[in-house]
């Protein structure tokens, strides 16, 4: 349970407790000893703060450079929680490795773990979660883009995805939130523009075989544009996570969702209705996603190549 006081600190919008501020140059030392060196945020979340990191012992001294991130949160909140256990199980370099040479794949965007710990500050006890870095997200580019990437482009991101996603089920996970946000471009000089990662296992669960059973705690969790008709029913699946992808490709192919244009995102009962009165005729629902396509497609997409 989140502590009762916790000095007056501001919570997000969600409910969680915002972490206290992290000062540059604060040395983490992980559950394995290895100590980061913390750089400036680098962004900010619904659970908490990233900041960009370095191993304390490196001697890198621009923080532009620093090549990890450290998530951090206070023990009372819950999905950086859910995401370190996540990368702890199965994220191991060596596991992914093994996965990516058995399919014959150049590239597997699938993040590796790197260390854990806690930390306090402000008298109050945070956990983090270090990690590689990644630069831009393709929510920015798609938005750059006019909403609307060419055709070859979403194939590209799509077939990079769906091995992410085979990995995660191989894991016996589901991701749950996929979407343009979530998917960085590598970072640092070396990185390819046609590598993508699948990022923020927030709301990643264990998968069973058990029967379908609705859980009113966990209804219409996600982002509720590509939330999946079993998760609106709150029971994240394998074929969930299809479905997630597959309303972020018509997404990205600057197609309209019917939700979305019937201006229902604020009512998540009533998007699971359209989706499920939608999703009846699949062929009806892609007519009537592409009635509405952007006239122009910006083809100079020069901040992403993505695949072969």
């Amino acid at each position: 349970m989140p502590p009762k006081n916790a000095g007056g600190r501001k919570k997000a919008a969600n409910g969680y407790q915002m972490p206290a501020p992290v000062p540059l140059g604060t040395v983490l030392t992980d559950m394995a000893k290895r100590q980061w060196k913390v750089g400036p945020s680098i962004g900010s979340g619904g659970f908490g703060e990233i900041y960009c990191a370095c191993e304390a012992s490196s001697g890198t001294k621009r923080t532009d450079d620093y090549p990890y991130v450290v998530k951090i949160e206070p023990h009372g909140n819950g999905p950086l929680f859910v995401e370190m256990h996540f990368y702890m199980r199965n994220a191991k370099q060596d596991e992914i490795e093994k996965f990516r040479k058995a399919r014959g794949l150049k590239h597997l965007g699938m993040p590796h773990f790197v260390g854990n710990g806690s930390h306090e500050l402000q008298n109050l006890k945070h956990r983090f979660l270090v990690m590689p870095r990644y630069s831009a997200d393709l929510w920015g580019i798609f938005l750059k883009n006019e909403k609307r990437f060419p055709q070859h482009t979403v194939y590209r991101i799509a077939l990079q995805m769906v091995d992410v996603l085979e990995y995660i089920h191989e894991c016996s996970y589901v991701h749950a939130d996929l979407k343009a946000a979530n998917i960085l471009l590598g970072f640092g000089k070396t990185a390819s523009k046609q590598q993508l990662y699948l990022v923020d296992f927030g709301l990643a669960s264990h998968y069973t075989n058990k029967d379908f059973k609705p859980d009113p705690k966990k209804m219409h969790n996600g982002t509720i544009e590509y939330t999946s008709r079993d998760a609106h029913q709150g029971v994240p699946t394998m074929r969930g996570d299809m479905e997630v992808l597959a309303y972020n490709l018509v997404h990205w192919s600057g197609a309209t969702l019917p939700w979305e244009a019937e201006k229902l995102l604020t009512t998540p009962v009533k998007v699971q209705d359209s989706k499920e009165k939608h999703m009846k005729d699949v062929g009806g629902f892609m007519k009537y996603c592409f009635k509405k396509r952007h006239s122009k497609t910006n083809t100079g997409l020069r901040e992403i190549r993505c695949g072969s």
